[in-house]
């Protein structure tokens, strides 16, 4: 019997984070992990970098970590996947806006990555899914797409075949119970961790998923690389009945078995907030006042850079400017993490949420200045927008 595994470590930080907390991060986190991959070349990882971290670490100058990852997936110790480029939880954005996403990751990425980088997975930022995420994936293109395992809706959990979607689409579930004592430091040792691997007790050959924030690993808990993956990525090649894998190599292993319907949820839903009809708890729980108006405040504004793009074509050159960087501000602003710090469970940031505002506000009056003059009326609805837009705001500011 073989127990097959895969680590996938999603590392991302939102548009705005500032440059201290990615210096800080790439020093204690990224590049010990690239280094240590490196060290051991028999062990392989599934990585999700989104594109505007990529973005982000070219700007501050680390075209060696880039470089780094460049050559590690060449190797074949790392195997990308897709996702979305600035972070929204696709669940709760139009369906064009989850295409538009997807479609900016790829071309930043494949930019910074070159040929090494195709995905056959998909990445859900913070593995939310919904019936449409999956639609869109699929149609995408995508061969599989990865999820909490509080999604899986059969009655047994997947360890030994691959479950479909009825639309052809792999569901890949984590292993939520091992990922989570992973991260939270309550596995922190070789025996431990291999002992857990084993915990199914059978004589077939089985598969299991942990997936993380990479930056668990030297940054949340500091000692994580030096103490536990060091030394576990030195004992792996030892190991007769325990092999490290990527995701793809496990679906390419495992024959495919029943189809399903997954339950929409988050890599932070528990069972209780199913029970509660409450899939995005940490980002959209209708309790929370802040989510209600976080989210208004969020569709006022994509209608308005959607009407706004209806008239692209009779824009005026310095008109297209302005749209064009409206644009550019959605994408940013509709990142998850305003609405993580609002969520009170049991983290909450003030300027993590204004600083969510700050961008949707100035992409909203960028996409009002584009509309050609010629069209009072569009301006008119486009008023009427925001005002309820500001409402929204005030809500929001006066609740904080």
């Amino acid at each position: 019997m073989v127990v097959y595994f895969s680590f996938l470590f999603h590392i991302y930080q939102p548009p705005t984070q500032i440059a201290p907390v990615i210096k800080q991060i790439v020093r204690e986190s990224y590049f010990p992990l690239i280094n240590a991959l490196k060290q051991y070349p028999d062990t392989k990882i599934t990585l999700n970098i989104n594109g505007t971290l990529t973005e982000q670490l070219d700007d501050f100058g680390y075209s060696d970590l880039i470089e780094g990852i460049i050559t590690l997936a060449s190797r074949g110790q790392i195997e990308f996947t897709s996702s979305g480029k600035f972070h929204p939880l696709l669940p709760l954005i139009p369906e064009p806006e989850i295409k538009r996403q997807i479609k900016l990751n790829n071309q930043t990425n494949k930019h910074f990555f070159g040929k090494v980088y195709k995905p056959r997975g998909f990445f859900p930022p913070e593995m939310a899914i919904s019936e449409e995420v999956l639609d869109v994936v699929n149609k995408m293109g995508f061969e599989w797409i990865i999820m909490s395992g509080i999604a899986n809706s059969l009655p047994n959990f997947p360890i030994n075949f691959i479950s479909q979607h009825p639309n052809g689409l792999k569901l890949i579930f984590r292993d939520d119970y091992i990922s989570i004592d992973c991260a939270f430091n309550k596995i922190n040792n070789v025996d431990t961790f291999i002992n857990r691997l084993k915990y199914t007790n059978t004589n077939e050959d089985t598969y299991l998923i942990l997936a993380m924030d990479g930056e668990t690993f030297g940054h949340h808990v500091k000692l994580a690389i030096s103490d536990f993956l060091i030394p576990l990525f030195k004992a792996l090649p030892n190991q007769q009945d325990i092999r490290i894998c990527t995701i793809s190599e496990i679906v390419d292993i495992f024959p495919l078995g029943e189809k399903q319907k997954p339950r929409d949820s988050s890599w932070s839903t528990m069972p209780y907030d199913l029970a509660m009809d409450v899939p995005y708890p940490l980002w959209f729980n209708p309790e929370n006042e802040i989510h209600i108006e976080q989210h208004r405040f969020l569709m006022f504004a994509l209608t308005i850079v959607h009407l706004s793009a209806k008239y692209y074509e009779s824009m005026d050159y310095e008109k297209r400017k302005i749209f064009d960087n409206a644009r550019n501000l959605l994408d940013r602003g509709i990142h998850s993490c305003a609405q993580w710090w609002a969520s009170k469970r049991p983290w909450y940031d003030t300027d993590m949420i204004l600083r969510g505002l700050n961008e949707v506000l100035m992409a909203s009056v960028d996409a009002k200045r584009s509309v050609p003059a010629n069209l009072p009326y569009i301006q008119d609805a486009m008023v009427l927008i925001m005002e309820g837009m500001l409402k929204a705001q005030n809500k929001i500011i006066l609740s904080l």
